[in-house]
């Protein structure tokens, strides 16, 4: 097998001990079917590791793989680091990072979000971690000096840009996600605020948007003139579910009770964030009332 360069840049310094352990490490584990040895010496811009390896026995696919596996799994930790760091950059400088509240829980969704995400069923660290080293053993299949960091830059650029654009909709998914959060707050204040009209009103779900209204006696009832609801609310859903929010808010019932066939539905999962223990979901009902086909 012949000698592999590692070229590892002083600019990535704070990485180097990381690098250097899992180089190593990577290499013990293949010790049973290679010996190798890493000599380092070093110029302005690098520290060079120069490794080499060869069988214990014979020459074999398998010390092959070996060998190269060890080489790829060092790069993928240096590779690793380098896209933490890089993401958290990314982050702090998005046009949306100063409108977040809690900057600390942003970082946090965003690496769950990018190392748990699925693409075609698997799981996506791992699709991560195959296709860098995959990129590591082309590379040195033809070459036997690898620079990290032009490696980074030039061998990985489709998959940062493709990083880039996960970090960014992940971003706009959280920035979505906190400020519905927070007028689903505003909500339960504007309704905890409202004295009570109604006992208990039932609400059937028919369609997508369409619920008719009955109180206890299961009478009939129609909303009266709507209360007006804050601006941030009425521009923020709707005209349907807006309509909903406003009849509502004009019966201001202590209980509600929605019978519904689909319990999982955007309106209904808004209603029970609003309302919380105040609401009841009846899925297990039969009455005259016939509900359309939906969805």
């Amino acid at each position: 097998m012949r000698r592999v360069q590692l070229s590892f840049p002083y600019t990535d310094e704070r990485f180097l001990p990381q690098f250097r352990s899992s180089l190593y490490d990577e290499m013990e584990k293949a010790c049973s079917v290679l010996q190798f040895c890493i000599q380092e010496d070093e110029d302005r811009r690098y520290r060079h590791f120069h490794c080499q390896g060869w069988p214990k026995e014979e020459h074999t696919i398998l010390v092959h793989e070996a060998w190269m596996s060890a080489l790829a799994n060092a790069v993928r930790i240096y590779v690793s680091a380098k896209e933490e760091e890089w993401i958290f950059r990314r982050i702090a400088h998005h046009r949306c990072y100063n409108r977040t509240v809690g900057k600390a829980r942003l970082f946090r969704y965003i690496s769950e979000h990018i190392r748990n995400r699925c693409e075609e069923g698997e799981d996506r660290k791992a699709y991560n971690k195959h296709r860098v080293e995959q990129e590591v053993i082309a590379y040195l299949e033809n070459h036997h000096v690898l620079q990290l960091d032009g490696f980074f830059r030039f061998r990985l650029r489709e998959y940062i840009e493709e990083l880039c654009e996960s970090v960014d909709v992940s971003i706009e998914q959280y920035i979505a996600e906190e400020e519905h959060e927070a007028l689903l707050q505003r909500l339960q204040a504007f309704f905890f605020a409202l004295p009570y009209h109604t006992g208990l009103l039932r609400l059937v779900h028919t369609s997508r948007f369409e619920f008719t209204y009955y109180n206890e006696a299961w009478e009939r009832l129609v909303p009266s003139v709507p209360i007006h609801l804050p601006t941030e609310v009425e521009s923020a859903y709707i005209d349907e579910e807006a309509a909903i929010i406003a009849a509502l808010a004009a019966f201001s019932p202590e209980r509600i009770i929605i019978y519904t066939r689909w319990p999982s539905s955007g309106p209904i999962a808004t209603l029970e964030r609003v309302f919380a223990d105040r609401i009841t979901i009846c899925t297990d009902f039969s009455f005259p009332i016939t509900p359309v086909d939906y969805p």
